[in-house]
């Protein structure tokens, strides 16, 4: 065979040995990626083991005031934390011992007092029970170790293996208790229910980010609702466990990074001050009335909707709720006695407080009552019973408050001197005309409806009208009169299958359908009664009773919309998101306008008018809150008083009044409102009155005719 028929056999063995090569490479290779690369962790699968990513928490954002002041951190805490990988890893017969022998040396610092060495291991005991499905976590024993405690720990460390203490991030709130129930706190995420309302979070799913057993979230306020932004992004350690869930080892993948910073509307040395005045007034209060125990207040910018300052009283510091909490601490943020739940300083009054608003409601009333010309601003209305109509009208009403005689009273005058009987009047022809138009203006000006604020609790509360008290109470009576009916139904069945001829059936059909009858006759009686709308209902409500209830974030936002034309702004409490290394802005809130009321501006700035003659005036024609400013040389603005029944007449609570307060400054281009109220402090220009005037004061700088 010669070199050329040999050529095509050469190159098929050449390309036939390149294969090979190529085969038993490849082969290498995996070979030595499996027993060389991989090999310890294809040695753990051989074993059964299990390699397992973990997040590690980063440290959590701060979060400041408008100005830069710090409001919350985080801070490292020494804590006392049982490693389970460590623990199992150890040289020790029985670990339960080594948590035996724990319990015996932070006995002494344990925070339940008296309990005995064996509750204590058993609390350890099930504290890790509570957290087996992260083994490979330490488990949190005790927080904010002593010094003493330390040095025990580290000198008995040869017997205590697995147990350590740490430094780690804790939430720390220096201001102490300023602007506590706006900012919330940071503990464990409780169940799967709350778990799942975090995962609809829109910028955790965006993100693609899931919560779970273990994580550390806020639990109210700007903690809670910006809760994504400011724990971070998580880090990734890997840890390997055997078939038994045992931890092996661990290796931190990837770093956490620290959360955002939380830059907020609010002025803290405005909310100071506002604070200070409330407690002031509320302790004067108590003097005579030791029950006085809670108020708050709103100050809003009436162009933007920021909130400047958000208070709320009994106050809350959410330093009193980070680690273990007490029997005591409990009792005093969520009292399990249920006459003492009106106390609970977890809430805030402020957002999720409702009350019924009293005369700070007649805005409405005077706005509804000229938009369907009903009245002019300068109609006189006798300020006399007789002026509500006929007798069985006037049984209906209410005489002036305090047994006043204002004479004749015009829409200004009528504010000016808060007079029920004007607004009575005026109230009636408005439901007369169409019981819908003050619901429908109560909601454009943002009462009995949400806001939409950036914090969770927000109050809807009740703007009342005939439909509304149909659909609220109706069903209560329907519902009770089927019972009834499904009932005789039940009863006379039997009876009418036994009767023994047509005389003796036609006899229990005829005591059945009385029965039928006397219940129907008592359904369309409380219908009328309880559920019909009633003249009474007219007069009740107009002067801001009755169903009405609204929060002082309602109130605040509903005089901002009357005084800057008409917009209802979505009021916000955090003004932009900042990157903690750079300063820069991540994300930047800007203001949202819900809707622009159907309240023409020449009806706006008459009402806005009347406000200021609560201010003004002089002898018979002085405002019900001039002498709250009459020392304020620079004071332009308006306001409204308010006293409101809390409870139905010749009842306890009926004798028990909120005082109420809003206004708002300067009276040209308006800049800010206010809103308030103190729990039983009846007449709101002895009480949140003052707290607006100190509002105004911090906020204009502003000084009383003596330089105080």
């Amino acid at each position: 065979m010669d070199d050329r028929e040999r050529k095509p056999y050469i190159a098929r063995i050449v390309g036939l040995g390149i294969v090979v090569v190529l085969i038993f490479s490849i082969l290498g290779f995996n070979l030595w990626h499996l027993q060389i690369s991989q090999g310890s962790f294809y040695a753990a699968k051989a074993q059964g083991n299990a390699m397992k990513l973990v997040k590690v928490p980063p440290t959590r954002g701060d979060i400041v005031d408008r100005n830069g002041k710090l409001l919350v951190t985080s801070v490292p805490e020494f804590v006392l934390n049982l490693d389970w990988l460590d623990l199992q890893l150890a040289n020790s017969s029985n670990w339960k011992d080594v948590v035996r022998k724990l319990a015996g040396y932070i006995e002494p610092y344990w925070p339940i007092p008296n309990q005995s060495i064996d509750s204590i291991t058993e609390d350890i005991l099930v504290n890790i029970q509570n957290h087996q499905w992260e083994r490979y976590r330490p488990v949190v024993i005790l927080d904010n170790v002593p010094p003493e405690l330390q040095a025990s720990i580290a000198e008995h460390q040869e017997e205590l293996p697995g147990v350590s203490v740490d430094a780690i991030p804790v939430r720390e709130y220096p201001q102490k208790i300023l602007a506590g129930q706006l900012l919330g706190f940071v503990r464990e995420i409780s169940d799967t229910a709350e778990i799942d309302q975090f995962n609809k979070n829109p910028d955790a799913q965006k993100a693609g980010f899931e919560y779970a057993q273990g994580d550390m979230v806020g639990k109210d306020g700007v903690e809670k609702s910006y809760d994504f932004w400011l724990r971070g992004i998580e880090g990734v350690q890997q840890i390997e466990v055997d078939n038994n869930a045992r931890p092996l080892s661990k290796k931190i993948i990837t770093p956490s990074q620290a959360g955002k910073t939380v830059q907020l509307t609010i002025d803290a040395d405005l909310q100071k001050v506002v604070e200070d005045s409330l407690d002031d007034v509320i302790a004067t209060i108590q003097q005579t009335n030791p029950a006085a125990h809670a108020g708050a207040a709103v100050v809003i910018d009436v162009n933007t909707g920021k909130i400047l300052a958000m208070v709320s009283r009994p106050g809350m510091d959410p330093n009193e709720l980070t680690g273990s909490i007490s029997d005591a601490m409990v009792d005093k943020y969520w009292p399990q006695d249920p006459k003492r739940a009106s106390q609970a300083a977890s809430l805030n009054r402020a957002l999720s407080g409702v009350y019924p608003p009293g005369s700070v409601f007649k805005m409405v009333v005077a706005m509804a009552a000229l938009k369907l010309n009903l009245t002019t601003p300068y109609e006189q209305i006798d300020d006399r019973m007789s002026s509500l109509g006929d007798r069985p009208s006037q049984q209906q009403g209410f005489p002036e408050w305090g047994g006043n005689y204002f004479g004749l009273v015009n829409m200004y005058k009528g504010l000016a001197k808060s007079s029920d009987i004007y607004f009575e009047v005026m109230g009636r022809r408005v439901f007369d005309a169409n019981t819908e138009v003050i619901k429908q203006i109560s909601n454009e000006f943002g009462l009995g409806v949400e806001n939409g604020i950036d914090l969770p609790g927000e109050s809807k509360g009740t703007a009342p009208s005939a439909e509304w008290k149909k659909a609220y109470y109706g069903p209560t009576y329907e519902k009770s009169r089927d019972n009834k009916l499904a009932t005789i139904e039940s009863d006379y069945a039997p009876k009418l299958a036994d009767a023994a001829d047509a005389k003796a059936k036609q006899k229990v059909q005829a005591a059945k359908d009385a029965e039928i009858n006397k219940v129907n006759a008592e359904y369309k009686q409380n219908v009328s009664e309880f559920v019909d709308w009633k003249v009474y209902d007219s007069y009740n409500n107009s002067i801001g009773q009755g169903d009405n209830s609204y929060s002082p974030l309602q109130l605040a936002n509903y005089i901002s919309t009357m005084v800057n034309g008409g917009k209802r702004f979505s009021p916000y409490v955090v003004d932009k998101l900042l990157d903690p290394n750079t300063g820069e802005t991540v994300l930047q809130n800007e203001p949202k306008v819900l809707n622009t009321v159907s309240v023409s501006p020449e009806i706006l700035g008459h009402t806005k008018q009347g406000m200021r003659a609560v201010v003004t005036g002089s002898g018979t024609e002085e405002g019900t809150a001039k002498f709250i400013f009459s020392d304020l040389s620079e004071f332009t603005g308006g306001a409204k008083t308010g006293t409101a029944q809390i409870g139905n007449v010749n009842t306890e609570l009926g004798e028990v009044f909120n005082g109420m307060f809003v206004a708002f400054a300067p009276y040209d281009n308006p800049q800010i409102a206010f809103a308030g109220v103190v729990e039983s402090g009846k007449h709101g220009g002895d009480t949140a009155g003052y707290v607006a005037k100190a509002a105004f004061m911090q906020y204009f700088g502003w000084k009383t005719a003596n330089g105080s």
